[in-house]
């Protein structure tokens, strides 16, 4: 009788800890073909990874996010092409962010691109941009990496400056 017990207490157990493990799976979808304008790529890639459970696993406050930096991280610029995966295509600009998550594109001709920045993973966070003339010089952007809640709230931000 004993082992039966034993057997039933590691089997809620293991079904327990399978439930606290589960992800919890995005219902939002950004929106394809928005373009985000700016004249030039330099700025800062910030956010954070992961959801903040005291919160109910919503992401960290916006403020919070916005002073993480994410130092090293590869961005790629791409040719837009949709519905065609940039994984087919090759980059037309690559960088990396310094320690401070600072990064520069330089010079880009006009046109529309797909930016991808690769964290937390590969080919995790791409923006839709557009580079091209505006009344207002963009000086800097602001890229938030960090993962969207289900509401479609939280990171994926892309935050333009001007001078």
């Amino acid at each position: 009788m004993s082992s039966m017990r034993i057997r039933s207490f590691c089997c809620v157990l293991l079904a327990g800890a399978a439930v606290f493990q589960a992800q919890q799976a995005l219902s939002c979808e950004l929106a394809t073909g928005y373009f985000y304008q700016v004249t030039r790529l330099r700025g800062t890639v910030v956010g954070m990874g992961n959801y903040w459970p005291l919160l109910g696993y919503r992401s960290y406050p916006r403020w919070l996010r916005h002073r993480t930096l994410r130092g090293n991280v590869d961005l790629r610029l791409y040719d837009y092409r949709w519905p065609r995966s940039i994984r087919e295509s090759r980059p037309v600009a690559v960088t990396r962010a310094d320690e401070n998550g600072r990064f520069d594109f330089g010079v880009l001709r006009e046109g529309h691109y797909t930016l991808v920045i690769d964290w937390p993973t590969e080919y995790a966070n791409p923006f839709d941009v557009e580079i091209k003339r505006l009344p207002a010089e963009t000086s800097s952007v602001t890229i938030d990496v960090s993962p969207v809640d289900p509401d479609c709230s939280g990171g994926h931000e892309f935050i333009s400056y001007s001078k």
